[in-house]
């Protein structure tokens, strides 16, 4: 009983990690350079950035400017942080669900 009572505490304490403080959003910020040829001399523009992100099994693009990137690099790490708290708690719960309840008997299997 010790070992369900240690299970449940994990719980409880990972619960309050789950809220998080801000926004959060799915997907990849990016920072590019083009490179153009100028004079006959490569010169390179940027950075220009783009979120990527997957809506209805499509990928979206959108441009960025400095300040947006910003913000949604921190919400894309929020959600990063947030779905491993949430794997956590799968996992707690997982072994908290197989130790309450009574199991299925197994059988010895004839060789």
């Amino acid at each position: 009983m010790t070992r369900l009572n240690q299970l449940i505490r994990r719980f409880n304490e990972q619960v309050t990690n789950i809220r998080p403080e801000g926004y959060i959003l799915q997907g990849t910020v990016m920072r590019r350079y083009l490179k153009r040829r100028v004079a006959g001399k490569s010169k390179r523009y940027g950075p220009y950035y783009l979120w990527t992100r997957k809506i209805n099994n499509k990928t979206k693009t959108q441009a960025l400017t400095d300040e947006q990137a910003k913000i949604i690099q921190e919400a894309i790490n929020r959600n990063r942080q947030l779905e491993l708290n949430l794997q956590r708690l799968r996992s707690l719960s997982e072994q908290i669900i197989w130790n309450i309840t009574p199991c299925v008997a197994t059988r010895k299997r004839i060789i």
